[in-house]
This record gives structure tokens, sequence and C-alpha cells, in this order.
């Protein structure tokens, strides 16, 4: 079966993705032509699957460690599996019908840790990540190979697992005329930057700091919403600088620690702080979501701006759920100069399913024995293959 995959000049590849979010499974066919040294990606359909209550309210509890036990994350684990699985059969149930045949799945999972920093152990020296979603099952359901756990190759090699889609974004969006950088603001904000011309070992990459994920943890505790559409609340407020300093002083986001970061600093430990701090400063509601979503904007462009002059960049993409709150983007078009902002639809790609796109090309280059990881990024020792494959069951006669 790997040897047919691996001659196969074109492939059509399943990519999956749960960001940290973690309220719905993306899907993404895309068809990966490879022949010498071209190399073809076309994105062929994308699918949004929310994830079902329960499911959902598990999923925030295994990330906040509330599980009562490690029973209850195992469990977790195959369910979260057995959802992709039925999930993506369906979808390739659909592209069935339009005459298109599915040859492998990649599946990031669910990120309920990620611990890229490293701790000492006795002499040893460790970092961590945990995707879930039981790969097993997604391949038991659909009968097709899997590829998953893309971040673990690069842990084990003394990197910090992230970003890990550089790579696969850079085959997606360099262009030879133009230096192109791309501001991801999902639950935690990056940036991507790829100069013109360019092979992939010259891009850079990195965590901003937050993004949507406390942003939403905040307009759930102060005005009990799931989220800040389109900043309506925030846009009510006033940023408080006092506020606003404070939580500039953060470490991560003042360049003291990795490339990385997640849930686990800018989550509800965060949230909390935020809070305390806030209520000594007699802030009102509306004045906090104004504060912390002008964080979101300084941290990104305190991180990009010694970049745009640098590459003499005259426009910025955005992708991922913040760039449909529209104070957000204001803000940060004001943050940076009023430069240009434009969504990366305008190059050609679906921007709810770009990150489930980079995971299919990533499989397609697993499949293949290609790596896929930048070290120089992620600052592991060595390049790798990202992914272990999984063997669908055996067909019985």
């Amino acid at each position: 079966m790997l040897e047919n995959l691996h001659r196969k000049k074109n492939l059509l590849v399943i990519g999956l993705n749960s960001g940290t979010s973690a309220d719905s499974l993306d899907l993404a066919a895309v068809k990966i032509s490879s022949a010498g040294k071209r190399f073809r990606i076309e994105f062929i359909s994308g699918k949004m699957a929310p994830y079902p209550r329960e499911l959902h309210d598990l999923v925030q509890k295994a990330i906040r460690q509330n599980l009562n036990s490690l029973e209850e994350v195992i469990i977790l684990d195959r369910r979260l599996g057995d959802f992709y699985g039925r999930e993506t059969a369906l979808f390739i149930g659909r592209l069935k019908r339009r005459g298109l045949k599915a040859d492998i799945i990649a599946s990031h999972g669910q990120t309920v840790r990620h611990l890229p920093q490293k701790v000492k152990i006795g002499k040893e020296v460790f970092s961590g990540t945990l995707q879930l979603g039981h790969p097993e099952s997604i391949a038991a359901r659909t009968g097709l190979p899997v590829v998953a756990d893309f971040r673990q190759m690069d842990i084990a090699l003394g990197g910090e697992g992230a970003p890990i889609t550089t790579k696969a974004m850079w085959a997606l969006l360099h262009d030879k005329k133009e230096s192109r950088l791309l501001i991801n603001i999902g639950g935690i904000a990056n940036y991507f930057l790829f100069p013109k011309n360019a092979d992939a070992k010259k891009s850079l990459a990195a965590d901003c700091g937050p993004g949507n994920t406390l942003l939403d943890i905040m307009a759930g505790r102060l005005f009990g919403k799931k989220m800040d559409s389109r900043g309506s609340l925030a846009s009510r407020g006033k940023i408080s600088m006092r506020l606003l300093s404070l939580l500039l002083a953060d470490n991560f986001i003042k360049g003291r620690y990795g490339v990385s970061t997640g849930r686990e600093r800018f989550g509800e430990s965060f949230a909390d702080k935020i809070m305390h701090q806030a209520k000594h400063l007699n802030l009102s509601r509306h004045d906090i979501m104004a504060t912390i979503t002008e964080l979101t904007a300084a941290a990104i462009s305190r991180a990009v701006l010694p970049l745009l002059g640098k590459y003499r960049l005259d426009k910025i993409y955005v992708f991922g759920g913040g760039a449909r709150n529209r104070h957000l983007m204001n803000r940060l078009k004001s943050n940076l100069g009023d430069l240009p902002l434009f969504t990366v639809d305008s190059l050609g790609f679906n921007p709810d399913f770009l990150e489930a796109t980079c995971y299919a090309i990533m499989g397609a280059w697993t499949i293949r024995g290609e790596a896929s990881t930048l070290p120089q990024i992620t600052g592991a020792g060595q390049t790798a293959v990202a992914g272990r494959i999984i063997l669908p069951p055996l067909k019985h006669a």
C-alpha cells in the first residue's frame, strides 16, 4: 500500500485541523501533484464540522486541566478520533459522488497541551506537546492511511514543534516577485514571512502572543457571550494604557522566550490576571475588552514592525478567525501605520481551510519521505519527515 502511494504522482489528501480555539474540525480535500522538481497544489473542497456541545465542553475541560482522571483523557482521545473519522467518512462520500477518490488523511489532532519551553530534569532537558484525536480510529472509520502527530519528531530533535506548518505555508504562498508577510489570528496570533524569490529556508515565522482564545474567554466571563462578534463589545470601551502596559510586560511578548506559545500562557490564568488588575483599576467591562483587543494588535505589531522596512513590505495578508473581527483589524492597521491589510482569499486561497490544507501537504510529504520541518525556525537539531503513518485495517476476502 505505502509503496503504491509513494509512486503516485497525484495524491488526493484530506487534511484535518482543529485549532487552539477548539470549536470545530476543518476538513480540506487537496490534490497534490509531484513530477520531478515540480510541485502543484490544488484545493478541491472544504468542510467545517462544529464539535458537538458535549465534546466541545470536554475538550475545554482537558485544556483547562479540569478532567478528573487520566481515564477521561484516554476516552476523550478516542471520542475525538471517532468524531474525526465519522466526519471524514462523510466528506469522503461527498467527494466520491463527484468522482473523486481520496488516497490518505492527514490529521493534526486537537492540541490540549503545548510545552515548548525546556524543563531540566536531572541532567536531561525536555519539552513536549500533546494532540488528541486517535488516528487509529480515523483509519478504522475511513479505511485509509492516516498521517498524524506532525509535531512530535521536531520535539524529539530539540525543537518547539511550532510553527510546524511554515514550510507548507511557503509552498502555498511564497512568490518570486513579492515578499509576503502573513498574520494568522487564530486562538494564538502568529506570523509567516516569505522573502521574494527565496527558498523555504529563508522563511521566518513565530507566535506573537494572544489571539481569539483570550478574547473569547473574556467575552464569556464579562458578557456571557461565546465571542466578541466583529469586536462590537471592544469598540464601545476605552483602552486602559495602564492595564495595557502591564500586559505587554509579559516575557513572551517581550521576546524572552522561544517562538511558540499557547493557552497555557494566554488562557484562563492570564484572564485571571487581567480580571484582578482591572478590578484595581476600576475598569468597565467594555474597557477591559477594548484593552485586551489592543493587546492582541500591539503584540502582533511588536513582532512584525521590524520586518516591514527590512523587506520593503507595502501590504500584509491576514487569515484566521480574528480577520473577521472588524474592530481588531482597525486596531491592527492603526498599530502598523495604516499599512493595507488583505485577507488571503485575495491570493486565491480560502482562509477557513488554509491550515487544514497545510496538513494535507505535510501528509503527502510524509508519504513520500520528504522533509517538512524547518529547524532554523523551531530550534530543532535537524530537519525531519514529520508525522507517523497509521495503516487501515486489512480487508478480509
